[in-house]
Parts: structure tokens; C-alpha cells; sequence
């Protein structure tokens, strides 16, 4: 993921959804105050967060691996060592849960929680958990039945153990040692963006608390994955960063990530018009003093383009201007486009301004980051980044024959670049360092 999936459905805010707020043996302590970041207080010990494995499952397979309970209301009712559960809806509408030997109807959500409750080594050699689509995973999982015929999955893990479970998924694979140091800064910032989710303070949030879970699994928050999946580089990342996260002024910083800088961060007015300035969420250079060239350089796909004849970019244009700039809704766009051009742009190089003229003499402007959905594909594919510049080519007789886009990077810009922190890491800088260039004026606290 790039840290901060962008959400079409506003002018320019990112949405996400919300979170219920956690107390596990430390205490969020949550301002009033409507600013980009409020104030959170964290005490003494590590908590559990609660991760959407998937929703909307009108049925469900799964595979204790190990041993494990059943508790349902509080009460244990079963026990069950390597053995597989099901879960259906009668056609009544009733949940029911098919052991081994019984079954079980329910009304509220049953756990599956591992039968010793110290933590186990987990090898992926030999996992612990309960399978889900062929992933293992640890601590605790509930099947939630709702409302409409379906169950919902949540596992519930400590937040260093989730981290194990997201690390790997957010940088290249096959990290090597001279990466660890970007493995580090990627573990912290992970971090604080599940304290903000599990706090339900998020301004981005468009989901309601009572959904139960702190975060989804998938590009809607941070990609988390099983047991099998961990690797061990990610592994001591997570272990030699425990309890540490970024603060700015004496609170949690917003570490937004994402993949490739293509040289310059963008501040985060840039992309998510309408909110409040950071002064840790302000553009920087990412030029490597000593070699000229951007951190993120060594990103094989660090320079892209994308052409589109004439009627496809009419066709894009019709379909996706309202998502692009929700001010067009219900907008019927008519003729083909005449013109396309960058009006100006923002410090970081990314486009401010793109003016899209009609041959029937309507003209229409998409803002900053919003420029990537206007070229939303059918496959739901957005623009690399907003960092582009445009030719044009014509038919004889002045039609748009093509439009080329070149641009560099992928993402939204706002915060560490992953890429970026993977070239610091390569080049001998620390931790500490990549998270202060990408976060200026930021501390490393540990807070546990």
C-alpha cells in the first residue's frame, strides 16, 4: 500500500473508515479539538487491535491449527485441536456453527481464541492460528454475523504482532540487510497509523465505530497478511522498533507513506484540500546531495507514461469527471475533448491546475491529486501520480489523435516515500534519519 489509499467520494479528502476506540491496560485520551492531528496520550502497554479479515461471507471455512477454545458469551464451549469449522445461515436466517461433532446456533459473535494464553513462537514452518484462505492467523478470531445473512471475520492480535503481519507487505520483497534501516522507519510509522485508528479520532473516517474493528486488512488501511507471510528481516524491525513511534509537538504524527516521490514529497494541503497544515506534512526535496539524483531513483518503475487516443480520453473525461471533481456531479459532459493542459502547478513539481476544454465550448478544471481519477481506468487503476507533463498529438484537420502522459513516482506524495526510505537505508543512513527527512521537525518516542 501506499500509506493513505485515496478515496474518490470528496474533493479532495482522503476517507477511511473508522475505528472503535480502544482501553487495554492503556488509556487514548482524546482532545476536542476538530485539527488535523489531536491530542492522544499513550500509556504503558501494548494493545490489541482489531483487524477485518473479510466481510460479507455468506459462508465460512476454517482450520484450527493447534489448539484452541470456543467461547461464546463469555463461556467456554468447546475445545478443538487441528480440526476444521464452518459456518453457514439456515435458511431461517439463523447462524449456525458446524464442529466436528455438533453444531451450534448462535446470535452474537463466538471467539476462537488459542488455548494457551502466553504467545506462542510462530514459525511459519509450524503455524499457530486459525487458517482463513490459506493464511494462519494469530491471537484471537471472531465470526461476527450481521445483519444481512453474512458474517464478518476480525482478528483481534497484539499491535506487534499485527505489525509482523503488515511490514512485509508494505516494502519490496526480498529485503536485504542494508535495508533494515527503511524496514525500521516502515514498522514505526505503520505504528502510528493503527494508534490513530484504534483512537477513532480520524477526520478521514467513513465508516461508523460500531462496525467493531479498528482497521481493515486490505488497501483501505494497511495490507496485513498471515503467519506464512512474515519475514524475518521485517521481523527484527518490528522487534528493535517495539513501543516506538513519531511525535511532533508532544503528540502522534500522521505518518502518511507512499511509494515513489519521483523526487519532491508533496505537502499534504496539496492532496487533501480543506485540511489543516502540518508542519511535518510540508514537501521535501528528496535529491541525494552526493550523487544529484532522487532517493527513490533506484524504483524500477520510477519514470512511467501512459498514452490514450482521442476517444478514450473523451470517454475517461464523460465517465470520471464527477469523481474527479465531485463540484461536477450530475454534470452531463457532451462533445469530445479539444485541448487538455497543465494550467500550473504545485512546488513539488505535481499538477495544481488541469483544464479540460470541449469542442462544444465547455471547459472543466480537476485540482491536484484529484487529476488521477479523472484517468481512472475500467480495471479501477488510477494515475501513477500527479507528477506528469502532457503531449498532445493531432489528426489533420486539429483532433486529438493521442495524449501522452510522462510522469515520475507513484502515489499521493504525502510523507515518507517508501522507495526514498529504501535508497536512504542502502546509502548507511539511520532510522531516525529517514523519518526525520520525511517528517521534519519529528522526535522517536517509546511509549511501551
Amino acid at each position: 500500500m501506499t500509506f493513505g489509499p485515496e478515496d474518490p467520494r470528496g474533493p479532495g479528502i482522503l476517507l477511511r473508515p473508522s475505528a472503535k476506540v480502544f482501553v487495554l491496560s492503556f488509556i487514548l485520551l482524546l482532545s476536542a479539538s476538530r485539527s488535523f492531528a489531536r491530542s492522544i496520550t499513550i500509556y504503558n502497554r501494548q494493545p490489541d487491535i482489531r483487524v477485518s479479515l473479510t466481510a460479507h461471507q455468506k459462508d465460512l471455512s476454517l482450520r484450527i491449527q493447534g489448539k484452541c477454545s470456543l467461547i461464546y458469551q463469555d463461556v467456554k464451549i468447546a475445545s478443538l485441536t487441528n480440526s476444521s469449522i464452518t459456518f453457514h445461515f439456515t435458511p431461517q436466517g439463523s447462524p449456525v456453527a458446524n464442529l466436528p461433532d455438533q453444531q451450534i446456533n448462535f446470535y452474537s459473535p463466538i471467539d476462537i481464541e488459542p488455548a494457551d494464553t502466553l504467545d506462542p513462537i510462530i514459525s511459519p514452518s509450524d503455524p499457530l492460528g486459525v487458517m482463513f484462505n490459506g493464511e494462519t492467523y494469530p491471537g484471537t478470531v471472531e465470526i461476527m454475523p450481521e445483519s444481512d445473512g453474512s458474517f464478518r471475520l476480525i482478528n483481534r492480535v497484539p499491535l506487534e504482532t499485527y505489525l509482523r503481519g503488515v511490514v512485509p507487505n508494505e516494502l519490496i520483497n526480498n529485503l536485504k540487510p542494508d535495508e533494515l534501516q527503511a524496514c525500521m522507519a516502515q514498522a514505526i510509522a505503520a505504528r502510528n497509523y493503527a494508534f490513530f485508528r484504534m483512537s477513532n479520532i480520524d477526520s478521514f473516517a467513513n465508516d461508523p465505530a460500531s462496525k467493531g474493528f479498528d482497521v481493515y486488512s486490505d488497501t483501505r488501511d494497511q495490507v496485513y497478511s498471515g503467519i506464512e507471510r512474515y519475514k524475518p528481516i521485517a521481523d527484527t524491525a518490528v522487534e528493535l522498533t517495539r513501543g516506538m513511534i513519531v511525535e511532533y509537538n508532544g503528540e502522534p504524527a500522521r505518518c502518511f507513506f507512499f511509494s515513489t516521490c519521483g523526487g519532491h514529497t508533496a505537502s499534504v494541503q496539496e492532496v487533501w484540500q480543506g485540511q489543516p497544515a502540518l508542519p511535518y506534512l510540508r514537501g521535501v526535496s528528496d535529491i541525494d546531495p552526493a550523487t544529484g539524483e532522487p532517493f527513490c531513483i533506484f524504483n524500477p518503475n520510477f519514470y512511467w507514461s501512459v498514452t490514450f487516443s482521442g476517444h478514450e480520453l473523451t470517454e475517461l473525461v464523460k465517465r470520471n469527471l464527477a469523481m474527479a471533481s465531485p463540484n461536477y456531479g450530475g454534470v452531463a459532459v457532451y462533445g469530445n475533448v479539444e485541448a487538455l493542459r497543465v494550467i500550473d502547478r504545485f512546488n513539488s513539481g505535481r499538477v495544481d491546475s488541469l483544464e479540460i476544454k470541449m469542442d462544444d465550448g465547455h471547459i472543466y478544471y480537476v485540482r491536484g491529486d484529484r487529476t488521477r481519477y479523472l484517468f481512472k481506468r475500467s480495471n479501477g487503476s488510477i494515475l501513477n501520480s500527479s507528477m506528469f507533463t502532457i503531449e498532445t498529438l493531432r489528426k489533420y484537420g486539429g483532433g486529438i489523435s493521442r495524449v501522452i502522459l510522462k510522469g515520475k513516482g507513484n502515489g499521493h506524495g504525502v510523507g515518507m516515500c517508501q522507495w526514498g526510505a529504501l535508497g536512504m537505508s542502502r546509502l548507511g543512513y539511520s532510522f531516525r534519519q529517514i523519518l526525520s527527512h520525511y517528517y521534519p521537525g519529528t522526535v522517536i518516542k517509546k511509549v511501551y
